[in-house]
């Protein structure tokens, strides 16, 4: 006889419950099941996980909420709960005392893979989306290292989503009030608006010239009314009970008479020894005060700081802590920003000030201003909330640079508690860490960056997003040499698209420029037309938030392109058999349903391409992405097979489309 029983000083810590083994088929040879003990401790809720088992739930003592998806149920004593494969399910605990579980768990794969059968990744996009980029600080051009972040990226996103026909908009604009924008300007000795006008100006139309489109701008220097709207939210904040006037101890310069901070402050991270500015380290992602650096100077003339006293308003954002860890459990976010933050938190979060003594930005009075960050995260917020007003509420999803983690994962959240806002903010964070030229860091103040509008112009938008998609820093750094940044046209799926697409001239005339119907089917059209579901399916998976990825994304694509060219270059015999002509039509027809396939799923990464192609096929419209892939209609005419502007618009391998 084997026997077990519920031991609570047995129990160890996992799934954020403690835990106790029960009986498993290390205990019993051949027992289909494992089984532990579980306990949920009062007021706590467990981690929302999921798991290809299937598990029950034998409620001992207590009572909680199950909550399984968007399902919940309140258990107790007796109570039973079935949870299936891949469902995502946690314990809430709202009561005074534990809430005491069996669980019972087994794994039946047949089960698992019908249930991700059943829940295509198209299903969990949601039908609203708002995409929000961090805004580029308008103090220079930007380079192919701004581009491979979250900008073209996002606007794969934008561009797949509507290809599906959901509501997407991607808002961004430039971070007019940073004081990086303020230094510039000291440095070139002129107005810091015309700074921001003229160097924002520029960004939007590099980013124009990406076909990286934006549904909402947002210029705080060019908006008369971005002040006023910024000082309403700035008072929200002010109001709460986290936010106190102290006065400290600041970096200072005597010879500008300068208060130090942001971008005008100079040294090295306490904490990591890497070159810093204040307030944030990029190397780190550690916050700091610029009186913490070691060496700290002025970056206008190079004088050692000093510090002198000032008074001003400062968030404890400490007393948001356990708010800010229920909101990111509540969130998608990625993995390399989820330990950043999770170490700020058991380290302590510092208090963080909310003016400066500042001639530019949002001004408040008595020589301050608006702190750049908490300006960037009010208009954030503000932009959110506009849009929800305009069209309603929507899923926000945000892509950012791992360098901004602090001000956007922890800043912008706890200024939202203290405000009232919550509502508006991300529900999915999507980091990019660094693009490296050659081995070092892109750096605009050094030189050592090839700018984006020079590879536009050498390149196209299409080689040059094709290519930053595909080296996209996506959790780790990733580099680009100068040689390839001069080779951007000669990608292997920039090549081997237009040369497969060089071929249909053939096909079309093959067909006297008509697409035919199918007629008799191989296995190998089956399997081949199944493919391009499957493959679709695959990559739908991959714009998923929580699973985006631009790299894999490439990787797929110029798969889907390497079989439809081995398709063609196997069916091509087929097609020269009179009696096999039935077969012929179907394998033609399925030619030019991969050309319409490679459109769609094309579209997010080379726009032009993919539209020429759509527009080539005669489908109306942009490219549309359709769940499982109807045929191009039976006489559907696709351009003529004479040489000549009507020939296949698409253009030969190295030349820009």
């Amino acid at each position: 006889m084997i026997t077990r029983a519920f031991d609570r000083s047995a129990m160890s810590w996992s799934y954020e419950m403690h835990l106790q083994p029960m009986l498993s088929a290390a205990d019993i040879e051949g027992l289909p099941f494992g089984s532990v003990f579980g306990s949920v401790p009062a007021h706590t809720v467990s981690k929302r996980h999921a798991h290809q088992d299937g598990e029950m739930f034998i409620v001992l003592a207590g009572t909680a909420t199950v909550v399984l998806g968007d399902e919940e149920r309140q258990l107790g004593p007796g109570g039973v709960v079935y949870l299936s494969p891949f469902g995502y399910h946690e314990i809430r605990n709202d009561s005074d005392e534990a809430f005491d579980i069996v669980s019972i768990f087994w794994e039946h794969i047949p089960s698992a893979v019908k249930v991700l059968e059943q829940a295509p990744p198209r299903d969990a996009l949601p039908e609203r989306m708002l995409v929000f980029c961090p805004p580029p600080t308008p103090n220079g051009g930007l380079h192919l290292g701004h581009l491979s972040g979250p900008y073209v990226r996002a606007d794969m996103l934008v561009r797949a989503l509507r290809s599906m026909g959901r509501d997407a908009r991607h808002i961004t604009g430039t971070d007019d009030h940073q004081s990086f924008v303020a230094a510039t300007a000291r440095l070139r000795r002129v107005d810091p608006a015309d700074v921001a006008a003229t160097e924002g100006d520029a960004i939007l139309a590099t980013l124009r010239t990406a076909d990286v489109g934006c549904d909402r701008l947002t210029r705080p220097a060019t908006d008369p009314q971005h002040a006023d709207r910024i000082r309403e939210l700035f008072a929200r904040v002010a109001a709460s009970p986290t936010v106190t006037q102290q006065e400290r101890e600041t970096a200072y310069c005597p010879t500008c008479d300068l208060s130090l901070h942001q971008a005008f402050a100079r040294g090295r991270c306490g904490h990591c020894g890497a070159d810093s500015e204040g307030e944030i380290c990029e190397a780190c992602g550690r916050p700091n005060e610029a009186r913490e650096l070691v060496g700290v100077a002025c970056r206008i003339c190079g004088t050692p700081a000093v510090t002198r006293p000032e008074r001003a308003l400062w968030l404890d954002l400490d007393a948001h802590a356990e708010q800010l860890r229920g909101y990111l459990r509540s969130c998608h976010t990625s993995p390399d920003l989820l330990v950043l933050v999770e170490r700020l938190l058991d380290e302590g979060l510092p208090a963080y000030r909310l003016a400066r003594f500042t001639e530019w930005g949002v001004t408040l009075g008595d020589g301050q201003a608006v702190d750049a960050w908490v300006d960037l995260a009010l208009t954030f917020l503000d932009a959110a909330a506009a849009e929800s007003e305009q069209d309603g509420p929507a899923r926000i999803t945000l892509f950012l640079g791992y360098d901004n983690s602090f001000f956007y994962a922890v800043l912008l959240p706890i200024l939202a508690f203290a405000a009232g806002l919550t509502a508006h903010l991300p529900a999915a964070f999507v980091t990019n860490q660094f693009l490296h030229l050659d081995d070092a860091k892109f750096s605009t103040s050094r030189g050592h960056a090839v700018w984006a509008d020079e590879a536009l112009a050498a390149a196209g938008a299409d080689a040059v997003r094709l290519a930053m998609l595909r080296n996209a820093p996506e959790g780790r750094v990733t580099r680009i040499t100068h040689e390839g940044a001069d080779r951007l046209a000669q990608d292997p799926l920039y090549r081997h698209a237009h040369e497969w697409l060089d071929g249909f001239a053939a096909l079309t005339e093959q067909c006297d420029g008509q697409v035919p119907g199918t007629g008799a089917w191989t296995d190998a059209h089956r399997e081949f037309y199944r493919y391009l579901n499957l493959t679709t399916r695959q990559l739908d998976g991959l714009l998923l938030p929580e699973s985006f990825s631009a790299r894999g994304y490439v990787q797929l694509l110029e798969n889907v392109v390497a079989r439809a060219a081995e398709f063609r270059a196997t069916e091509e015999a087929l097609r020269r058999v009179p009696s096999l002509a039935e077969e012929a039509r179907t394998s033609l027809a399925l030619e030019f349903l991969a050309a319409k396939v490679f459109a769609a799923l094309a579209w997010p990464v080379t726009p032009a391409l993919a539209q020429q192609v759509w527009d080539w096929l005669g489908l109306p419209g942009h490219p549309l992405r359709e769940a499982d892939w109807s045929f191009l209609p039976s006489g559907t005419r696709c351009g003529s097979p004479a040489p000549g502007p009507t020939t296949v618009a698409v253009p030969a391998t190295g030349e820009r489309s």
